[in-house]
């Protein structure tokens, strides 16, 4: 007998909602009932992606970012809003568990998303959260917070490798686990032999990701720049309810506010450089296209500057600070990164199977 499971994933971009979907496929497709619980442009997506599921609007946190390139005054400002939307989806779940028959919950980075008498996983990669310079002293304090929700749940299911051919450094390596705890492999909607060999005609490919108003001022950036170049540059908004386009662009620039996963490898082979954030759902989608990028960290966001950092130094991925991006500066590394990173894809199927079994 199939499982009723309940998934949920934070409305911060769509990288958790897309790295939500290979979990979602594989519980599908062992014949459990899943139902997704979102908002946003996630629900959007997981809508697109997989229509035949039954969905519930679920209001969330909804973070909004500086202009600025520090974020820790803003994060700050709206931690109190934080703390209780938390407490207003912990209690809405508390229904729909009810009303919906839920068995299992998985909370993809939503602290409210648990409940007392359903098995509740939490997945993260960040359990040691990067804090600027200046702030630095808070952060036991901030990892404590992010441990006392953490603790709610069961268990914690990491998308990362267990040992040295990890792809999130210290983030997803703490010295201490909170709870039971599972290292499950990259997640990507993708599948190892997804990327066709298509001819190079695209200069540049860039993907924007991210909330506002970030995704936005490097998306300017991006068109302005596109004015004083000739190669051709193909940029995907990530914008899945967006139906109005922008007007008024460079001849060498075309856009696209949301495209599908077949549409999506194929620009990605397509592309001679592909520039995006340095989210890091978007690093495990590249992992499993065999493509490397040059990254472009969302300023202020700390997890992403470390990311890109951590993988510059070891000679992966390109990257620079939004500030200083130049096209004629962009510059990528030649690396087979399945050489490094390998296709877990059928451990993850076979990791669901056995922990449904648990339920």
């Amino acid at each position: 007998m199939g499982k009723r499971i309940l998934v949920s994933p934070l409305n911060w971009g769509l990288g958790h909602a897309t790295r939500c979907l290979p979990i979602i496929r594989s519980l599908v497709n062992q014949g459990n009932k899943v139902i997704i619980a979102a908002d946003g442009g996630a629900l959007s997506f997981l809508q697109k992606a997989m229509p035949e599921l039954e969905f519930i609007k679920l209001p969330g946190f909804n973070a909004t970012y500086s202009k600025r390139n520090s974020q820790a005054l803003k994060i700050a400002i709206s931690t109190p809003r934080a703390l209780r939307d938390f407490s207003n989806e912990h209690q809405q779940l508390d229904t729909i568990v009810k009303d919906y028959n839920i068995e299992a919950i998985i909370s993809d980075n939503r602290f409210g998303c648990w409940n007392k008498n359903v098995k509740s996983v939490f997945i993260t990669h960040q359990l040691h959260i990067s804090i600027p310079k200046l702030w630095r002293w808070t952060a036991p304090i901030v990892n404590s917070i992010n441990y006392s929700y953490i603790k709610h749940y069961d268990e914690l299911w990491i998308p990362d490798a267990e040992g040295n051919n990890n792809l999130a450094g210290t983030l997803s390596h703490p010295a201490n686990l909170p709870i039971k705890t599972s290292y499950i492999g990259y997640l990507s909607r993708f599948y190892a032999d997804s990327l066709p060999n298509n001819e190079k005609d695209t200069d540049y490919l860039v993907i924007l990701s991210g909330p506002e108003p970030q995704r936005t001022i490097l998306e300017k950036i991006i068109i302005k720049q596109a004015y004083t170049i000739k190669e051709k540059i193909v940029i995907l908004r990530a914008m899945p309810d967006c139906l109005n386009m922008i007007k008024d662009l460079p001849d060498n620039v075309t856009t696209f506010n949301h495209v599908d996963d077949e549409m999506f490898v194929n620009l990605v082979s397509s592309a001679r450089n592909i520039i995006c954030r340095g989210g890091y759902s978007s690093l495990m989608d590249l992992i499993r296209l065999n493509r490397s990028a040059f990254l472009i960290p969302t300023p202020g966001q700390t997890e992403q500057e470390y990311l890109s950092q951590y993988l510059f130094n070891k000679g992966l991925f390109g990257y620079c600070r939004q500030k200083d991006f130049k096209f004629k500066n962009v510059a990528i590394p030649q690396t087979d990164l399945r050489s490094i990173y390998h296709d877990d894809s059928d451990n993850l199927n076979t990791f669901l199977e056995q922990w449904c079994k648990t339920i």
